[in-house]
């Protein structure tokens, strides 16, 4: 974890705390916002969702791209837990 809204996050995955300049919270971020969903929903790496990648993590965007599905996987499963 790289922060304590990072370490919060990972014992509670809707925790809506984040920090800024940590790449944990920005992962958890884009997987909750827009440019990933819709980048799921049309089955490609759509230009906004990669413009968001690559404003933090620039050339390595790929890693952040795995870092947002993560993020997004664990709050899937957060959200099948309460159903």
């Amino acid at each position: 974890m790289t922060c304590p809204n990072c370490t919060e996050a990972a014992r509670r995955p809707e925790w809506p705390g984040y920090t800024a300049a940590c790449k944990g919270c920005a992962a958890r971020g884009i997987a909750n916002g827009p440019e990933f969903h819709r980048s799921r929903k049309d089955g490609s790496l759509t230009p906004s969702y990669t413009s968001a990648l690559y404003s933090i993590w620039g050339e390595d965007w790929r890693a952040g791209h795995e870092a947002v599905k993560a993020a997004a996987e664990k709050l899937r499963q957060a959200r099948e837990t309460v159903l």
